[in-house]
Formats: C-alpha cells, sequence, structure tokens
C-alpha cells in the first residue's frame, strides 16, 4: 500500500507532532510518503526523521500554479490512497478532485468553523473555501469522538468518518534539552523555593483563552502570592494579552516565553499545566504534559473530556470560567499529594492508551477498509 500525505509543511504544536508522529510509526508498515508547500517544521521534520519528503514550493497560500505538478506527482507516484492535512491542502487537492483516480482523506484536526477566529478576512476567504473543499472528500478522519459528532451534525456522512485520536513517541518520554534551572534563567524566570510555575502553551489567539487565565490569577496570588505563571506561545493576542496582565496588576508574576522551540523544556519547568480553550480537537499539549506526570487543568470542550476524567486525572472547566479555574488551581497549590496523583494518574492514561504505534495501526485498518471499499464499488 502506497500512501501520500499532503499538507502545508508549517505546521508547528500539535499539528506538527500529529504529522510527523504519525509518519514515523507508518515506516515499515506501508510505504508512507508526504509532499509540503512549505519548507517549514513538518518539512524539516520529516527530512530529519528519514520520512520520503518532496517539497513543491507555493509562493503564496493559493497559488494555484503548484496544481499542475501536484498532479503530476500523484500520477505518477502510483499512490493508491491520497491524505491531506489541513485548509491549504485540502483546497488544493479538491480543485484536483475530479482529475485523481484514489480515494482523498482528509483528517479534521480542529474546528474549521474557529480556525480563523480574530482574523475578518481569513474567516470570510479561508475558512469558506476550506469548508468547501470539505465537501469534495471521501473520507474523513476526526481526532475525537466529539469532533466526529461535530461533523455529522454538519451533515457529513457517518458512514465514511472515522475516529482516531492523537498519539505520542512514548520513547520521547522525558527528554528536555535543558534542565529546569537553565530553562528558566533563559526566559528570565526567576522562583524561590516556596514557588510554584502554572503554565499555559499554545498559541496566542483568542480561541486559546490565555486571557482566561489572566483573569484567574489575582484571586490565585490572594492565597498563593508567591505562585508565578509562564505563557509559552506567540501569536496576534500576544500585546493585548501583555496589557491586560499589566491591567489585572500581576505582570510582575506572569511571563511570556513566546515560541518553545523544544516542548519538552517547557513541560519540565512547570508545575501545572493548563489548557483553558474556548475549541480544542484532542490536543498534544496535554498529551505531552502527561508523560510530564503534570497536573492539569483544562476546558471541557472538544475531545479533552475523553481525555481527563474530572477529579481523575486531572481537572475540567466551563470555558471562560475563570472563577472556576482559579478555584481548581487553588486545590492543586494547596495539596502537593493531590498534584502528585493526578499527575501519575494521567500519564499512566496516556501511555496504555494513545501511543503513535496505535495511531498508525489505527490509520493502517482505515486504509485497508477504504481501499477495500473503492475495490468494491469498481
Amino acid at each position: 500500500m502506497k500512501v501520500l500525505h499532503v499538507t502545508s509543511g508549517g505546521d508547528t504544536g500539535g499539528g506538527k507532532s500529529h504529522i510527523l508522529g504519525l509518519l514515523s510509526a507508518l515506516q515499515g508498515k506501508i510505504d508512507a510518503h508526504i509532499l509540503c508547500f512549505l519548507p517549514g517544521p513538518v518539512y524539516q521534520g520529516a527530512m530529519e526523521r528519514g520520512i520520503p519528503a518532496r517539497l513543491l514550493p507555493q509562493e503564496r497560500r493559493y497559488d494555484l500554479s503548484v496544481l499542475k505538478e501536484l498532479r503530476r506527482v500523484i500520477g505518477a507516484g502510483g499512490y493508491d490512497l491520497i491524505h491531506s492535512h489541513g485548509s491549504r491542502s485540502n483546497f488544493l487537492l479538491a480543485l484536483l478532485k475530479r482529475r485523481l483516480h484514489v480515494p482523498l482523506v482528509t483528517t479534521i484536526h480542529s474546528d474549521y468553523e474557529l480556525d480563523f477566529l480574530g482574523n475578518i478576512y481569513k474567516q470570510l476567504v479561508y475558512k469558506n473555501l476550506n469548508k468547501l473543499a470539505l465537501r469534495n472528500f471521501d473520507y474523513y478522519i476526526a481526532v475525537s469522538g466529539n469532533f466526529r459528532d461535530m461533523l455529522i451534525s454538519r451533515g457529513f456522512p457517518a458512514g465514511r468518518l472515522f475516529t482516531v485520536y492523537n498519539g505520542l513517541d512514548l520513547s520521547q518520554v522525558g527528554r528536555p534539552t535543558l534542565g529546569r534551572d537553565a530553562f528558566l534563567k533563559e526566559m528570565g524566570v526567576e522562583l524561590n523555593s516556596r514557588s510554584l510555575l502554572v503554565g499555559t502553551m499554545g498559541r496566542l489567539h483568542p480561541v486559546k483563552g490565555q486571557g482566561v487565565l489572566l483573569k484567574a490569577i489575582p484571586r490565585v496570588l490572594a492565597d498563593f502570592p508567591q505562585t508565578h505563571f509562564l505563557i509559552a506561545g506567540d501569536g496576534s493576542e500576544h500585546k493585548n494579552l501583555v496589557q491586560q496582565a499589566q491591567r489585572l496588576g500581576v505582570g510582575a508574576q506572569v511571563h511570556f516565553a513566546g515560541y518553545v522551540q523544544e516542548a519538552g523544556n517547557y513541560f519540565n519547568a512547570v508545575d501545572i499545566n493548563v489548557l483553558p480553550s474556548k475549541s480544542e480537537s484532542f490536543p498534544y499539549v496535554l498529551l505531552e504534559g502527561a508523560l510530564y506526570r503534570l497536573p492539569t487543568v483544562a476546558s471541557a470542550v472538544g475531545g479533552i473530556p475523553e481525555l481527563i476524567v474530572d477529579g481523575e486525572n486531572g481537572f475540567l472547566v466551563a470555558p471562560g470560567d475563570s472563577g472556576e479555574l482559579a478555584q481548581r488551581l487553588l486545590c492543586l497549590l494547596g495539596d502537593g499529594e493531590l498534584r502528585r496523583r493526578l499527575g501519575e494518574n494521567f500519564f499512566a492514561h496516556v501511555r496504555d492508551n494513545f501511543s503513535t504505534v496505535k495511531l498508525a495501526a489505527d490509520h493502517v485498518s482505515i486504509y485497508e477498509e477504504i481501499l477495500a471499499e473503492v475495490t468494491k464499488g469498481r
């Protein structure tokens, strides 16, 4: 079986982790290749891991001059199936749909209605083009049961929908490149022996809810004034979030790390992991945090309730509820044994259920099912 994965190549964070983890685990099981339109983190990561990769440079997001070469590459490659990731590749492959004679599959990594929240132009253009493109695919893979239900509610055919949860390479457990003290020094964070560090990682975007965490901080500091907060990531909301922290009077306790190249350094440094998002799929930032046995507080959105059982391996809070978030943080900051127990339980749950080995095996089964259905229909 020969499968071509197509993506922009510019993915970071969870998208990058998913694509590279999946392609790495597929090697030796099927003949899996990747094609990127940008020489970004995914393409570079594929090259470093020895994944068969091809770069088809695209000058702009909707530069259609690549279509002819994309069609030629697919036709000459002898692929049995094409697997897309992201709006850019969805759009280009949809335009070629009638000229391709292999099934098209796309993974739904996020709620496409919210992907460009906060940018009116991208909401009007990019979001709507992706919505149209998605209707041209043959099969869909959702990264959580919640997302599968969402797609069905929007009219996608249930019989062509699959669910595969994200997975991690468990061989990479606990491998930061910097020790905690060295990383914190690099970030400009000074802690004393009584300080705990609460962190959140993700692009600085309204959908990620960093502002909700900021609103919770004054209540937390009233009881635990030694606590510090680390916000890792970059994006359009950086200036607004810095200003919000200053208005709330917590600027001295909040540190903006920017984009952290080696996520393990962040996870190794923080004591509590927080994800206050308004929308999520099945986030890698929680899976990766679990490998460091981090007690976790996250919004009960998307596939997160399928990952965290409230009170057993973490805490769930209502999205946007800074008061509830503050209360959960206060519980964890005041109880070291609770932090330890939730972190250990979370690690065990992720270790046993969400590996790249299972991720790859589930994909191979889906590919086989699709190809059998296509063969039967001929």
